[in-house]
């Protein structure tokens, strides 16, 4: 599944976030450890505020 079908789901969850990472593969916790928990912490605190 390529990034534009990704993209086609995103009407379906308001809260979720789109972002396409250059030079990322398959291993992203690994190999952009703190851009991934940085992602995760941002959303997380979205949810909390906007629940």
């Amino acid at each position: 599944m390529g990034y534009a079908d990704a993209w086609n789901r995103v009407e379906h969850y308001p809260r979720a976030s789109f972002v396409a990472l250059d030079a990322a593969g398959h291993n992203l916790m690994f190999e952009k450890r703190d851009l991934c928990a940085s992602l995760v912490a941002d959303w997380l605190a979205r949810i909390r505020r906007d629940g």
